[in-house]
């Protein structure tokens, strides 16, 4: 990382910021728009598969807390494959990160088209569906161009808003749950535990955006620690309520495709329905806009490595923003979002993201062995069984992702490789000369 970063990105997100990031990358649209895709592979049993999914994310997450408790520059999990196993394995990580930002951006804009139909179906069809994206994905583009404290403050707005009505059908769907909707809670069947937990993994994947804009953190190796375990435990303790209340009051959840609003219409009325339809809105929106605050620092940081082409980490003199970043990610999401399904995208979002983890866990084990006396701010507990505990939860979920997903996503790493050996001898060129 170029040694001026800190000097030119500027250091203005303060704890609640970064609570907020982390809570707002991670409840975005998947507790919205997953419910029902849920039920349909697990049945009654989907409400457990949030809370294993919460405990598989929670020691995924511990590795990023002490990773995070470590380096404070901008990069996240890039940062760390870099500086413990060297610029390839940095850079593909990184290459992943990019991928990973920006299919999910594209995943939960076409998500936002799922609630418009709760008021109008023609408002998400053909034509004026696709505007409506490109509204959304340019919008939010445009506003982070404008600085940090404009990005971060839309997503505390955002953060705010989808958890009120969150709360509210909590609050008052817990009074209509019907008791022999829940009786089979236990009742699943082994084969599709795997599939049930990929889809409801989507719901969190997003935790290890909170790490990424380090460099723009006041006291990063503080926050990044404490934000992490504000944001796993809360998610997964709202999630399984939302479920159980999703599953106990709508019983035809499986063929639900906006699971959260055809819920509480049956236990609120129409008026109901249309306050949760504006709070998922706002939940998909306000994931959308912590995408494009983070996705395009990762380009940034392959950029200020020289990883990629120099123009990306070009940083505004009047907005201190990546700006040449930015539009580029915005642009990149744009086109992805008009051309690829949501389902699709979700389980390639969920593949990308955890072979992202997968380094970060393997840091923590490499860096105690190899740097025992390294400054940091926070220790996960138990010695090394939580982060091989998280590499062994990552290796299994990969095998369950469908196989065609997996060589697609393989290709587009690998379409990476040349692109590293190239600029990696413009490097070598460059420092001779």
């Amino acid at each position: 990382m170029k040694s001026n970063q800190r000097q030119k990105l500027s250091r203005s997100m303060g704890l609640f910021d970064v609570v907020c990031l982390g809570i707002n990358g991670t409840i975005g649209a998947g507790i919205f728009l997953l419910p029902g895709k849920l039920a349909a592979a697990a049945g009654q049993s989907s409400i457990l598969i949030f809370a294993i999914c919460g405990l598989l994310c929670f020691a995924i997450a511990l590795c990023f807390a002490e990773m995070g408790g470590i380096y404070q520059e901008t990069g996240g999990a890039y940062i760390y494959a870099r500086n413990t196993f060297g610029p390839m394995v940095g850079f593909i990580v990184g290459w992943m990160m990019l991928l990973s930002a920006i299919i999910g951006w594209a995943a939960m804009a076409r998500g936002f088209l799922l609630y418009l139909r709760f008021f109008s179906p023609s408002l998400s069809e053909a034509w004026f569906g696709e505007i409506i994206i490109g509204i959304l994905i340019l919008g939010l583009g445009v506003l982070n161009f404008f600085g940090v404290k404009i990005g971060s403050r839309m997503i505390n707005f955002f953060t705010i808003s989808k958890l009120i009505p969150i709360f509210v059908f909590i609050a008052f769907g817990v009074f209509h749950i019907e008791t022999s909707n829940l009786n089979h809670i236990f009742s699943f069947k082994v084969d599709n535990i795997g599939p049930a937990i990929v889809i409801g993994l989507f719901a969190y994947t997003g935790f290890e955006y909170l790490a990424v804009p380090a460099g723009e953190m006041k006291r990063p190796g503080r926050d990044i620690p404490l934000s992490l375990f504000i944001a796993i435990l809360g998610t997964t303790l709202i999630y399984v309520l939302v479920q159980t209340i999703a599953t106990g009051t709508l019983p035809g959840l499986a063929q639900s495709e906006k699971p959260l609003a055809d819920a509480a219409a049956s236990f609120l009325g129409p008026a109901g329905g249309a306050i949760i339809a504006i709070g998922a809105l706002l939940a998909i929106t306000g994931g959308n806009s912590g995408i494009a605050l983070t996705g395009p620092r990762n380009l940034f940081a392959l950029s200020s490595d020289r990883f990629l082409p120099e123009v990306f980490s070009k940083i505004h003199p009047q907005y201190h923003t990546p700006y040449i970043a930015i539009c580029v990610t915005t642009f990149l999401t744009l086109i992805l979002s008009l051309t690829g399904t949501f389902e699709y995208l979700i389980s390639v979002c969920v593949l990308v993201s955890i072979l992202q983890y997968i380094p970060t866990c393997l840091a923590v084990i490499v860096l105690r062995r190899t740097q025992p006396n390294i400054s940091k701010r926070f220790t996960v507990p138990g010695g090394y069984i939580i982060p091989c505990l998280a590499l062994l939860t990552c290796i299994w979920i990969l095998l369950q992702v469908n196989l065609n997903i997996i060589i697609a996503t393989l290709g587009g790493v690998a379409l990476s490789l040349p692109l590293y050996y190239f600029r990696k001898g413009k490097k070598t060129e460059m420092s001779t000369n």
